[in-house]
């Protein structure tokens, strides 16, 4: 709740600084955003109706990730021996899942870069913050329909890694394939590691989206397979968001 105020304070002190600066014209502004929100809606649209133009490429990446998430069912026991690695430094590292990968994380950066782009006038900035939103919201969106259509039990409901109540609407303890952190850490990352060329510097991006993944398995909330199928709908729905916006 704490960090919900801390969120709004920070939205209601940027809005109250561009007023104030008078950094762009209200029109100008009101354009902008205009023009933003029509691209979300464009990009929404064709994200959720692509499954019908699939060509041979996209079916393929579909059943690699399909058949990966069901081969590592066979691995998924080994969630117990994960969770007993007791180094400090580790454990230290798995409560990033406390952070990144959550709701909130999520429209912090999207927010912070979306504002600071309408405040500079700085129009790459303010598209990449549009970008983590889009791939956010809709990645988010697949992974919570799934969710709630495979209805799979949390580990540490029953231990039991086959347990599913597809449809049950049984709450948190059955949403557990995909992972919903897995699906939101690696959307941001993938989007904001587009904007550079560096090698080291996307990896360095993309490694709070990894741990954010393993830190889900090692704090007993998923599975390996869960991780695997929330990773590679965030990243394949980041990389759709940025193909998205270099055709515009």
């Amino acid at each position: 709740m704490r960090l919900r105020k801390i969120l709004i304070l920070i939205f209601s002190l940027i809005l109250h600084l561009q007023l104030l600066l008078g950094i762009s014209s209200s029109q100008n502004l009101l354009d902008k955003l205009n023009y933003d929100v029509k691209i979300f809606a464009k990009n929404s649209v064709n994200y959720l109706s692509s499954p019908l133009r699939f060509d041979n490429k996209d079916i393929i990446r579909v059943s690699i990730v399909g058949a990966g998430t069901i081969f590592l069912f066979n691995f998924d026991h080994f969630n117990k021996d994960f969770q007993k690695i007791d180094n400090a430094t580790f454990k230290t590292a798995m409560k990033i899942d406390n952070y990144y990968g959550t709701v909130w994380m999520w429209g912090l950066i999207g927010g912070t870069l979306y504002s600071s782009g309408i405040l500079s006038g700085n129009d790459k900035i303010r598209e990449t913050g549009l970008m983590v939103f889009e791939a956010g919201a809709l990645s988010g969106f697949v992974t919570t329909c799934l969710k709630i259509a495979f209805g799979r039990e949390r580990p540490y409901v029953s231990g039991e890694k086959f347990k599913f109540h597809p449809f049950s609407f049984g709450g948190n303890k059955f949403y557990s394939l995909p992972s919903g952190h897995a699906t939101l850490s690696f959307a941001v990352s993938t989007v904001i590691a587009s904007k550079f060329e560096s090698k080291f510097i996307k990896f360095l991006i993309y490694t709070p989206a990894v741990l954010t993944a393993l830190a889900r398995v090692y704090n007993n909330q998923h599975w390996f397979s869960d991780v695997f199928l929330g990773s590679a709908i965030g990243y394949f729905t980041g990389v759709y968001i940025v193909n998205a916006h270099k055709q515009h």
